[in-house]
């Protein structure tokens, strides 16, 4: 087999402080395995304060665009990267393009001479006019629009797929490290991600647990709103946020857990969903499709998205039922077993040889 060099952009990075979420997780993991089997791997993701270029696993990662504020960086990030594209396109033999609408990199004008390749793991849809209203509009017509340019597409989820209307585009699923042999109750309702207020429903989860005064949540995560979402508590003594939590600490924050909620309005697939249940944890999860797969496989409830008054009861429902979380646990591990990150390397390995035309 051929080893290929392959060039991703990617505007999120592990270390972002804006955006650091499962996109950055999923090409570290997929490329740390393809760069051990020889392939030769660049990441070029946006600027951030500290950002620096640097080689880990055998991946050169490069940071393009301004540093000092997230709306600047994002969308000099797309200028930038477009340059760099433009200048060595010609230097690798697969180049994939992760989707956002805020820095489209027209990846698509090489493709008659090159394997590129669009990368989606989100939709937003409608979220975008709510959230930005009239300026949302261009971006809004960017997601529907754009995806429709490329000839080869992944996504992370049947879900995904139906929504942008892509009958060609290939599913290849996010992963977790391995699967946890052990499941115990732990003693507190977790959340962990990126710290978003409108996207992972985190007003909500306030306005529930100023009522559910005897539940104790801890939050995990960072991101640009933490600023705010700080202020948020800063009078809930039920609410414990902990910050970004990584490696032993993370697997602490779930094994210490009874169970998870994630109250998101949209999502790709839910690499925390993937997560909670490889170490044995049910989840509360909002009924939006991308996330149906939790009820579909009985490691989970969901409610209704953006009811706040339906989250506290399925809340209070599962925290009142520890033999049912305890059930819910073992299906999550049984689920999780077929979605480590070396088999989902590997499908993505033989995708990328195949659209390279070296198998």
């Amino acid at each position: 087999m051929k080893n290929i060099k392959i060039l991703h952009l990617i505007y999120d990075h592990l270390n972002n402080p804006w955006v650091g979420g499962g996109g950055a997780v999923r090409v570290y993991e997929i490329y740390k395995r393809l760069a051990q089997k020889g392939h030769d791997i660049t990441i070029i993701s946006g600027n951030y304060s500290g950002a620096k270029d640097y080689e880990e696993e055998g991946i050169s990662f490069k940071f393009l665009g301004v540093k000092n504020n997230y709306i600047l960086s994002t969308f000099s990030y797309a200028y930038f990267a477009n340059k760099f594209l433009s200048k060595n396109y010609k230097s690798y033999e697969v180049i994939i393009e992760d989707f956002a609408p805020w820095n489209p990199i027209f990846s698509f004008r090489y493709q008659h001479k090159k394997s590129i390749i669009l990368q989606i793991q989100n939709y937003l849809g409608k979220e975008i006019l709510k959230k930005f209203l009239l300026l949302g509009i261009p971006f809004y017509f960017v997601e529907k629009e754009y995806p429709k340019k490329f000839k080869n597409i992944i996504v992370v989820s049947e879900s995904l797929k139906k929504r942008f209307n892509l009958i060609k585009a290939s599913v290849i699923p996010n992963g977790i490290e391995k699967v946890y042999e052990t499941i115990t109750a732990g003693n507190y309702i977790g959340f962990i991600g990126r710290i978003d207020v409108r996207q992972k429903g985190l007003d909500l989860i306030i306005k529930v647990f100023k009522e559910l005064k005897d539940l104790n949540l801890t939050i995990a995560g960072d991101g640009k709103d933490k600023k705010r979402f700080l202020n948020m508590i800063n009078n809930l003594t039920n609410i414990d946020y902990i910050g970004k939590v990584k490696h032993k600490a993370k697997e602490n924050f779930f094994k210490d857990s009874k169970f998870l909620i994630m109250p998101s309005r949209f999502e790709g697939q839910g690499i925390v969903a993937l997560e909670a249940a490889a170490m044995g944890k049910p989840l509360i999860v909002s009924d939006i499709p991308e996330l149906s797969y939790v009820t579909e496989n009985g490691f989970g409830i969901s409610f209704r998205s953006g009811d706040a008054n339906s989250l506290k009861k399925a809340i209070e429902y599962l925290w009142n039922n520890e033999k049912l979380i305890l059930q819910m646990g073992e299906k999550g591990r049984q689920y999780a077993k077929q979605f480590t990150w070396d088999r989902i390397a590997e499908e993505y390995e033989n995708y990328l040889l195949k659209i390279a035309d070296l198998v």
